[in-house]
């Protein structure tokens, strides 16, 4: 009768390890399947992050070029490119301009 006692012992406890295996591999695979959703979320809204920055670059991009800048200048400065040194005389350059050093001088 020892022996039946052991045996049956043992295949509860092979039964108990058994389903605590089994309810392991469920709670990994589970944890697995929401790590991924992250992982995919995280990846749409690098996707998302890295569209709106093309957007962003792009847009600089075209605020930046020198037409836009000209044309901002001559509307909000009255100014266009080389109209100083159009506008200026000769003697009122001489004026605007630090006198010469001579080469002795620090």
């Amino acid at each position: 009768m020892a022996k039946a006692q052991l045996r049956r012992t043992l295949h509860i406890i092979a039964a108990l390890l058994i389903i605590a295996l089994v309810v392991g591999l469920y709670k990994a695979k589970s944890d697995a399947q929401r790590t991924q959703a992250h992982v995919n979320e995280l990846t749409r809204e690098i996707g998302d992050t890295e569209a709106e920055m093309r957007r962003l670059r792009a847009e600089v991009a075209g605020l930046e070029t020198p037409e836009r800048v000209e044309e901002l200048a001559e509307e909000k400065l009255g100014m266009s490119v080389g109209s100083e040194g159009r506008a200026l005389p000769e003697d009122a350059i001489d004026r605007r301009l630090p006198a010469p050093r001579e080469s002795g001088e620090n």
